[in-house]
């Protein structure tokens, strides 16, 4: 499990500067001199050249003079893409932020397996299941819709226990109590005069009924209660979301691939055995005795008026720290999560100076822009 806190790393200083190098080699025939591309993960040597490997992944945004590799091998960049990326783009906290910049659409947010939100308004519909959707017409981009479910309660319990219909089971249903509570919640927005919506909503609730009686519902319960909840724009939600491993590989990932862009994808200075704690972490998901990910605030997705952020997008910065000694990264995205990673401890290489970009929503551009005006706790 990743630490929720992380030690002070990065205090950026004074250092010397080097430019990166092409490498040079040799291809199969012999012929001195032509220029390779060398992946940084793999170490695959190709005299075609990789596709370009976008820094910031293009699910997180487009951007004019987006920051592209050539120095990711095809069958690396696939990968990250099947089971880096996607998993980041769609079941992280950074995924809701997406909804924002209209980066989601519907289909994406029904595939959502592992964000879980519930109703945080006092009455009926306390805790009940909420599935967001994109909407413009709200400043977070983030809609909701109240799934078709019931909600259960025996008499000694004090909150409801909510399960759509395709969570219902037996042995949810053989653990009622004689006198529990049953709440039946029918959402749908049927289109329609009076009668249609109300014999619609019938059909909704028998469904219900339904597939209790199929799971064997017998007990004697208190008086089935009904609730019609149609979205509201104003709902208030707590939301739960996972950071799980690849999670934490892709954000070491998108730093590692930025430090190869500040060195002028070296690979000669990065297929070095100092970096190999993070490449590894990152291609083959082998872990180290210490953390290559850390935390540095809870996840943040309003700002007060009266203090707007940096950047309406995304940071990424790279450098060294106090020791001048280890290499590390400072990134944030959407302004929601912040979070360094350790590149590399003990470094005997090349020097590089301290080097941060912006990817800005409202510009749709990327800029450089000097680590001096990072805010805390950025750095």
């Amino acid at each position: 499990m990743l630490p929720g806190d992380c030690p002070r790393l990065f205090g950026f200083g004074r250092l010397r500067c080097s430019q990166g190098l092409n490498q040079l080699c040799s291809n199969e025939s012999g012929r001195e001199g032509k220029l390779m591309s060398t992946c940084i993960y793999c170490g695959f040597v190709s005299a075609e050249g990789f596709p370009r490997e976008h820094i910031i992944p293009y699910a997180f945004g487009s951007f004019r003079n987006a920051l592209t590799l050539g120095c990711v091998c095809e069958k690396c960049n696939s990968y990250f893409g099947k089971h880096l990326e996607r998993e980041f783009a769609s079941e992280s906290a950074e995924s809701l932020a997406r909804f924002r910049y209209g980066l989601r659409d519907t289909k994406s947010a029904e595939r959502t397996r592992t964000i879980r939100a519930r109703a945080n308004v006092p009455g009926a519909i306390l805790g009940a299941k909420v599935r967001f959707h994109p909407d413009a017409s709200v400043t977070s981009g983030i809609g909701n819709v109240f799934e078709t479910q019931v909600a259960l309660k025996n008499k000694d319990e004090q909150d409801w226990r909510w399960y759509t219909l395709s969570e219902l089971t037996s042995e949810v249903v053989q653990a009622l109590e004689p006198g529990a509570g049953i709440k039946l919640l029918p959402t749908s927005e049927p289109a329609g005069n009076e009668e249609e919506i109300a014999s619609k909503l019938r059909d909704e609730e028998e469904k219900i009924r339904s597939r209790l009686r199929e799971l064997g519902f017998v007990a004697q319960t208190a008086p089935i209660s009904r609730d019609r909840v149609l979205p509201r724009r104003d709902l208030k939600a707590r939301v739960t979301c996972d950071f799980n491993f690849n999670m934490s590989r892709c954000v070491a990932k998108i730093a590692f691939n930025y430090l190869a862009f500040v060195l002028g994808e070296n690979t000669t200075l990065l297929l070095r055995n100092e970096f190999d704690t993070v490449r590894n972490y990152v291609r083959n998901g082998t872990t180290s005795e210490e953390p290559v990910v850390y935390f540095t605030q809870t996840p943040k997705f309003e700002q007060p008026a009266e203090k707007p952020p940096f950047v309406e997008g995304h940071v990424v910065s790279v450098g060294w720290d106090s020791t001048s000694e280890n290499i590390g990264s400072l990134l944030s995205l959407f302004n929601a999560m912040s979070y360094r990673v350790m590149l590399c401890r003990k470094h005997k290489g090349l020097w590089f100076p301290p080097t941060a970009h912006s990817f800005d929503f409202q510009t749709g551009e990327v800029r450089s822009i000097p680590v001096s005006l990072l805010p805390r706790p950025i750095l």
